[in-house]
């Protein structure tokens, strides 16, 4: 049989979130942007600098969240639900190795504040344990809450007294509530009880 129903059922329930989740984040981005026009080039052009330094550190990040994805599946279908558990924690040590020496480098320069990377990079883990658990359900909820908060907050507090200010505040007050859902749903799933639905 060429093509099955079935099968295409199973990879659209993981792919339509993840599809969404990416256009989401890409108008999000375009309504931020926006926002930050509005306050001239010099902040456009700090912005747009800023954006490349975070695509060069989270790139990283997001490919050990896609790999444990895979590894997620896998052990799930096989009944291996302490391996789970161990890659989760392998993954959180692999993400944190790359951060410990950005972040060393980043506050002996003078930038404390980029100590964020450790939330949003143990985000990107427990994302990629959701994803590959196929708990996109949840895994839509922490993407979501992190994007409409950047979105949102930019939009509301850069019109305070906090300007620009409350552009910059918007991004990790988003990662840190939506890592902390995150994890939470990664720390309460019944493996046992989800496999048998597999």
């Amino acid at each position: 049989r060429i093509f099955s129903w079935n099968h295409f059922g199973r990879f659209a329930v993981i792919a339509i979130p993840s599809i969404l989740q990416q256009s989401f984040i890409s108008v999000g981005n375009i309504i931020i942007q926006s926002v930050i026009n509005s306050f001239g080039a010099a902040v456009m052009a700090g912005y747009s600098a800023a954006v490349k330094l975070n695509n060069m550190v989270i790139t990283s990040l997001t490919t050990l969240g896609n790999g444990i994805s895979n590894y997620t599946a896998q052990n799930l279908g096989a009944a291996k639900f302490d391996r789970i558990k161990s890659g989760f924690r392998a993954g959180i040590k692999l993400v944190w190795a790359l951060c410990v020496p950005r972040v060393a480098l980043y506050v002996f320069a003078g930038q404390p504040r980029v100590h964020i990377y450790f939330i949003v990079s143990a985000k990107l883990v427990s994302d990629g344990v959701l994803r590959g658990a196929g708990l996109m359900k949840k895994f839509m909820v922490a993407t979501f809450t992190d994007l409409v908060l950047r979105v949102a907050l930019a939009e509301v507090l850069s019109r305070t007294a906090l300007g620009t200010t409350g552009i910059w505040i918007s991004w990790p007050i988003g990662w840190t509530i939506a890592a902390a859902l995150s994890i939470v749903f990664y720390a309460t799933v019944r493996w046992e009880k989800l496999h048998a639905t597999v």
